[in-house]
């Protein structure tokens, strides 16, 4: 056995042992044909307002931009999966978002197993990104043999699907590489379950999204008010959305996670809108969500979805707290647009 395999079956052992699902490793090498892809995606303005998508472009299908000697890059994935309870009376909850942060786990991990490879060789440089990094994690991920990307634009695993988080890390090490092994139609094939179930019609054939139609995107990274054309097809998506995965057939083959900070329960799989439509100032907010994924929409991102999704579900029970918004002084311009639009919704429908 080469130095290299031991060093690289030590490090997938270790992986294990930390609770990764699984463990992959490819060269840190220059992907062009993705960096074009990448490039053609932003050209269309497929990024909406996620500007930093701009900014990571040089550093996407160039692992040398990020570290100047990088040779090899471990991937890993982290299942996330868990069953959902949906009462159709509250908001729902994008599965990676029940618990912790993942981006706070994963990266608990990462930095164990950086030290790990430390203290095999003390000559390893090391970078590690819990999904916030500017790599093309995803394509990478295919070249390591960890699975294929799919219509929705995951990342499909033969042993979780596309239930998986992605991680990696980049460094200077001379590692063994996982064969890529392609096959000539992906895995897909003529299934097209994920794209015709988008309420938003935000995939589109050629294994592309556009985000300024994703759900996930509007009632997270938006910052500004969600279009009204597409308030009504938001439903009772609180905060993500899970339905193009829900679908996949690759998927119903998951297991539960087995991480224990994935299913505290800080969000929950439902969140009663009336809780959300009632606070009053970022510290109940935190109090709340501290700790959980949430935390990203802000007070007045949440808001405004709760908005939308009480509008949808026509609750009579919010019509209270939404009026509350709009006569509330210190409530921000945004959220109480959405108020009104959510208050017309249900007193259309209770008029009649």
């Amino acid at each position: 056995m080469s130095p290299e395999d031991e060093i690289s079956l030590q490090i997938k052992d270790y992986a294990k042992s930390l609770g990764f699902t699984d463990c992959k490793i490819t060269r840190a090498l220059n992907r062009p044909k993705s960096a074009e892809f990448y490039k053609n995606w932003l050209d269309q303005k497929f990024h909406a307002n996620m500007d930093y998508l701009v900014k990571h472009q040089p550093l996407k299908a160039n692992p040398k931009a990020i570290l100047s000697d990088a040779k090899s890059i471990i991937l890993l994935t982290l299942n996330y999966y868990q069953k959902r309870i949906n009462t159709g009376q509250n908001g729902q909850i994008a599965r990676y978002a029940h618990g912790r942060d993942y981006h706070k786990v994963f990266k608990s991990k990462l930095k164990k197993l950086s030290q790990f490879i430390n203290s095999l060789n003390p000559e390893a440089n090391c970078r590690f990104f819990a999904d916030a990094g500017p790599l093309l994690e995803r394509d990478y991920a295919t070249q390591a043999n960890l699975g294929y990307i799919g219509k929705n634009t995951m990342l499909i695993t033969p042993k979780q699907g596309s239930w998986v988080l992605i991680g990696e890390i980049i460094t200077n090490l001379k590692l063994t590489y996982d064969k890529f092994e392609p096959t000539e139609h992906g895995i897909c094939g003529t299934c097209s379950r994920c794209i015709s179930v988008c309420p938003t019609k935000a995939l589109k054939s050629d294994y592309t999204i556009d985000a300024n139609l994703c759900i996930s995107y509007l009632t997270i990274e938006n910052k500004g008010p969600i279009p009204l054309e597409l308030r009504p097809l938001i439903g009772d998506w609180l905060f993500g959305c899970d339905l193009c995965q829900e679908v996949c057939p690759h998927n119903f083959r998951q297991k539960e996670t087995g991480e224990p900070d994935f299913v505290k329960p800080i969000a929950g799989t439902e969140i009663d809108l009336v809780e959300i439509l009632s606070m009053t100032t970022p510290s109940e907010f935190l109090t709340k969500f501290a700790g959980s994924p949430v935390m990203r929409a802000s007070l007045a991102g949440l808001q405004r979805n709760a908005c939308v999704v009480a509008g949808n579900l026509k609750s009579a029970k919010c019509l209270p707290y939404l009026k509350k918004i709009i006569n509330n002084p210190d409530q921000s311009e945004m959220v109480k647009e959405h108020a009104k639009w959510a208050i017309e919704q249900i007193e259309i429908i209770h008029q009649t």
